[in-house]
């Protein structure tokens, strides 16, 4: 992935930022472990075989070329985090 092209997938039932926005704390969000940015479910990122989606929605892995990403860009600030530290303590990969 080029920096701030793809970002991490978020497993079925993982609350992401969208789904808890406005219920206060945010500690089940998925956030970006170096600025604290939360991505939404329209964030998008893009692999190496240049298919475009969200990562968190696959956990990292690309749909298109199954490559799996084991590192995240941060969209905001574009730093580079494993992917697994982007989801909350409790529900990490």
């Amino acid at each position: 992935m080029a920096p701030g092209s793809i970002q991490a997938p978020v497993e079925p039932g993982l609350e992401t930022a969208e789904s808890t926005r406005g219920s206060g704390g945010g500690e089940g969000r998925i956030r970006c472990p170096k600025c604290g940015w939360s991505p939404r479910r329209e964030d998008r990122w893009m692999c190496s075989c240049r298919h475009v989606w969200n990562t968190f929605d696959t956990g990292g892995v690309c749909p298109a070329c199954l490559k799996q990403w084991t590192e995240t860009c941060c969209l905001a600030c574009h730093k580079w985090s494993p992917h697994s530290d982007w989801y909350p303590k409790d529900q990490a990969r």
